[in-house]
């Protein structure tokens, strides 16, 4: 008998004391503070956008800003389309919106959460509502202490607390390198306070090339959205996932150039000439609107002096030049992440640590990690879900077969 402890009941530790339970020799405890599941809720806005429609596994692992190369083990292991299957056996159907986005047909994330806990109703789990506070190794035993002060011994043990949780202390006991933690995929605020006005304006699927201490980071694309803080929206959260590791500031700002038209300079030179040739009597406002929000535009031509009322008959090849470059190159500077905001965090335990094959510890046998305490994140779009299944299946099929 193989007596396994998980440390956390979320996503990724529910899926591998699922997949070890089919070994009935496997007694498993599955504990947690909280009610099993219960951060799967409020996942996809209550919908619980579970996975993503990227069926080929390089590809897939491309869209994690940290654990791409890992991930190709994980994936292989169990995919995608796995998940959909999974699900599919435990009474679930699926779709896929228009954006590859997969959500259960019911878009409720309540269905997922029932029909997982009714997978974890077996003879050999057992599910306890109790925080571990310690954990010792000795002996070739884990030694969990509760909060009251009660000790328990397992032969495994699997930590699967979350990005945020406690499981990086325990880890660290453990003997196991945690890389730092940052929040991601969250909005940010701005230097350019004057840009509250803006509150609100949607902008749609523009791309942004971002920089820091003047060399350009990389470049991204999405749905971008003005707050009364700062800037939010899709495009956002990629920029903040991978500039997690940069020490940005109000002194060195992250720099956000966007493209608000999505077209080159010269391009976009020559429409705005020919508007201006054919339109002659149309203010300047009028004519930029067309192409870019009114409230957009007016803050565009007043930071850059152009009267928004003048007609565009009257403006000259130096002043177009100068609205085509504030158009096409918005500028922005990010000072920090908007607090409290994150939806994941990177960082955690050490990658290098871990056997990518059976994400067991290679410091400490018997000793397995699955879901966001790992030292991965993905964007926005059911990338993080796909984490915790596969790399929960994997935690839990090594256990499978390990008696």
């Amino acid at each position: 008998m193989n007596n396994i402890a998980i440390i956390g009941a979320g996503p990724s530790g529910a899926m591998a004391a699922i997949i070890a339970s089919e070994n009935a020799a496997n007694q498993i405890t599955l504990f947690d503070k909280s009610s099993p599941l219960q951060t799967l809720l409020c996942t996809g806005g209550g919908r619980c956008n579970l996975s993503y429609a990227e069926f080929d596994n390089r590809e897939l692992a491309k869209f994690y800003p940290r654990g791409e190369k890992f991930l190709l083990s994980v994936f292989s292991q169990f995919s995608v389309e796995d998940t959909v299957e999974f699900f599919k056996n435990l009474g679930i159907e699926t779709y896929i919106q228009a954006d590859n986005r997969i959500f259960p047909e019911s878009n409720k994330a309540s269905d997922i959460r029932d029909a997982l806990l009714k997978a974890l109703n077996k003879p050999n789990i057992k599910t306890e509502k109790i925080s571990i506070s310690d954990v010792e190794y000795s002996n070739n035993k884990f030694h969990l202490t509760e909060q009251n002060g009660k000790t328990m011994e397992f032969d495994s043990l699997v930590i699967s607390t979350g990005g945020r949780g406690e499981g990086h202390k325990l880890a660290k006991k453990l003997s196991h390198t945690i890389t730092p933690l940052k929040p991601a995929l969250c909005s940010l605020v701005i230097k350019e306070t004057a840009l509250k006005e803006l509150s609100g304006i949607t902008l749609k699927n523009i791309k942004a090339d971002v920089y820091f201490g003047g060399k350009k980071q990389f470049t991204q694309s999405g749905d971008f959205l003005f707050t009364h803080f700062g800037v939010s929206g899709p495009l956002v959260y990629k920029i903040s996932s991978y500039a997690a590791f940069l020490d940005y500031s109000e002194i060195t700002p992250l720099t956000i150039k966007l493209n608000l038209v999505n077209k080159a300079e010269d391009e976009f030179d020559k429409i705005l000439t020919s508007e201006f040739l054919n339109n002659g009597k149309k203010s300047l406002l009028n004519v930029i609107s067309e192409y870019i929000p009114k409230k957009l535009a007016k803050e565009i031509l007043r930071t850059i002096n152009e009267d928004c009322e003048k007609k565009v008959s009257e403006v000259n090849k130096v002043s177009r030049k100068k609205i085509v470059s504030a158009i096409c190159c918005f500028e922005l500077n990010a000072i920090k992440t908007h607090q409290g905001g994150e939806v994941v965090t990177a960082g955690g335990v050490d990658l290098n640590e871990l056997n990518p094959k059976t994400l067991e510890s290679k410091i400490i046998k018997n000793l397995f990690f699955c879901g966001e305490i790992l030292n991965i994140d993905g964007l926005t779009g059911g990338f993080n879900l796909q984490n915790c299944w596969s790399s929960g299946f994997v935690v839990g099929n090594t256990l499978k077969d390990r008696i």
